[in-house]
């Protein structure tokens, strides 16, 4: 090849080999390494997505037996009270209803249970309610006649002896119970009065609904979900029978074991492994429930990574494709390869600032598009994680109103409201009084019960504003709309059921405000100037009350 030309077109083809060649290692090598940390990340996500759900449903069934236990105990005046039928009877009759209305509010379950000591009431003071094949809600069932069984027959009264045993609440392993026929999870409550055991409550989640949803989880053809203990054992995995240990699964998982083991915390809740099964290598993602079971999720890691095997075949064929095609073609090509690249990149940056609501480039049929599937279920994941991480974030614990990250954020968006001219709020100021006075002579259980009194009053009478606690016993109504405009019927409404809360024989239960108002004027430049107007009004209005108080402790002396 003697001619200009013809090494010319050498030259050209030998430089478009190495820039095909660089382009295409280079590619391949971003690729392969985002699309093996996506697929990773889809079935980390996929767990934590899938446990977080279990979670909250955990967590509701927990909160609403609790809440039952308060309810019971807050109607009981005395154990006495149980032994007298015409006592008795009105007492189970209320709480048989109470049980029942938190029951509709409470998904997923299959039965539930109020059970008084035998001792106390011959053996009939309690309910039972369950699922009934062919029936709709849950039915009432007969008492299980405890003295049939010993206290070590799980199957039948486990579901009694066990947190009477342990003497806290307890979350029993998944069983068959022999009354109900159905294989179940329990959560149960003791209730003591004095010291002294007097009842049981809990509910029941139907296990099969859970083995269910597990059998139909995995984002992989070859991949699926499993449910084991905190020590290893058994409760579903498609492969391994019940009440077997994981190790049986591969000697590797030994480790996982060691690590499940521990006690809980946030460095264990959550992690990957990766080991062989027999010859196949696997990855695992896990995720620890507050009940003890953990949530496993495999898949084999030939799939995962088949993608970018045939990622690799395909940049193959297309260096070949480039170096016998022309410059043209070749800038042409390149350009449509990287542009749903870039896109993504630039939404991968969005991401990492934090800002989910991304535009990803309409996903083809190329490995390109793969990657773009596979990075909108991973969006997707985030979304939905990052939303409930959102509404635990901004939720008081104690009383289950808006905290104070949630009103430093609403006091945000007035201020928006106010520099744009849509100003029209106002904010109501509240002080619990007496709340040291219940702590220091009934002891701070009676002071969060009478702290949660005080706040569901507030949100009974507000029902249309958000209720924000700002402090220990300071809560603030953002007021608008139909609430804004009845604030002196509602206010009215709140002085009365203060009122009518004073005849209440337990001090806790006696509720008491005090408030102050103030709405936005059109010369105030901020919330802030509102709240200081309200906050000057509640203590004027707590000196007030204190100066009754005083007068009244002065005519009867």
């Amino acid at each position: 090849m003697r001619s200009i030309r013809g090494k010319f077109l050498l030259l050209n083809l030998v430089s478009l080999l190495l820039c095909a060649l660089m382009v295409g290692g280079v590619s391949l090598a971003a690729i392969s390494a985002s699309q093996l940390s996506a697929a990773q990340e889809i079935l980390t996500l996929t767990c934590r997505t899938e446990s977080a759900e279990l979670e909250a449903q955990l967590y509701g069934i927990r909160n609403t037996v609790e809440l039952f236990c308060e309810l019971a105990d807050e109607q009981l005046d005395s154990l006495e009270q149980l032994r007298e039928e015409e006592s008795a009877a009105p007492y189970f009759a209320q709480t048989e209803k109470y049980m029942g209305q938190l029951a509709q509010l409470t998904p997923g379950i299959c039965a539930y249970y109020f059970r008084v000591d035998p001792a106390l009431t011959d053996g009939k003071g309690g309910f039972l309610y369950s699922k009934k094949p062919g029936k709709d809600g849950l039915q009432p069932e007969r008492l299980t006649d405890l003295s049939r069984y010993s206290p070590t027959d799980t199957e039948h009264v486990g579901w009694y002896y066990q947190p009477q045993q342990a003497g806290h609440a307890v979350w029993m392993e998944p069983y068959f119970n022999r009354n109900l026929n159905m294989y179940m999870i329990s959560y149960v409550v003791p209730l003591y009065r004095d010291g002294q055991f007097w009842a049981v409550a809990g509910m029941d989640i139907d296990f099969g609904v859970v083995l269910a949803r597990l059998r139909a989880l995995s984002p992989y053809a070859t991949g699926y979900a499993a449910l084991i203990s905190d020590q290893g054992a058994v409760y579903y995995h498609p492969r391994l029978g019940v009440g077997g240990q994981i190790t049986e699964e591969s000697a590797e998982l030994s480790e996982l074991a060691e690590c499940l083991a521990a006690p809980y915390d946030e460095n264990n809740r959550v992690g990957s492994f990766r080991y062989k099964r027999g010859d196949v290598g696997m990855e695992l993602s896990y995720s620890r429930l507050q009940n003890g079971m953990v949530l496993l999720l495999c898949a084999e890691r030939r799939e995962i990574k088949a993608p970018l095997v045939a990622l690799f075949k395909v940049v193959a064929a297309l260096i070949l494709v480039i170096c016998a095609a022309a410059a043209l073609v070749l800038v042409l090509l390149s350009n449509r390869i990287t542009r749903p690249l870039k896109k993504l990149t630039l939404a991968a940056d969005e991401i990492a600032r934090g800002n989910m609501d991304v535009e990803l480039p309409e996903p083809g049929r190329d490995e390109v598009g793969l990657l773009t599937r596979s990075f909108e279920v991973t969006v997707t994941s985030l979304r939905t994680y990052i939303s409930l991480m959102y509404n635990m974030a901004y939720s008081d614990a104690l009383t289950h109103v808006k905290n104070k990250t949630a009103y430093v954020k609403a006091v945000e968006e007035l201020q928006e409201r106010i520099d744009r001219g849509e100003a029209d709020f106002g904010l109501l100021m509240l002080d619990v009084n007496n709340l040291k006075h219940v702590n220091d002579r009934y002891g701070h259980e009676r002071g969060d019960e009478y702290l949660r009194a005080n706040c569901r009053m507030v949100c009974t009478v507000f029902k249309h504003s958000p209720v924000y606690r700002v402090g220990g016993d300071e809560f603030v109504v953002v007021l608008s709309g139909r609430d804004k405009e009845r604030f002196p019927a509602l206010l009215a409404e709140m002085n009365r059921a203060m009122h009518e809360s004073r005849s209440l024989r337990e001090p806790w239960r006696r509720l008491s405000l005090a408030k102050g108002v103030s709405f936005w004027q059109p010369g105030d430049r901020s919330p802030e100037e509102v709240l200081k107007r309200a906050d000057e009004a509640m203590y004027a209005d707590k000196r007030r009350m204190k100066k009754r108080t005083q007068a009244q402790k002065d005519q009867k002396e």
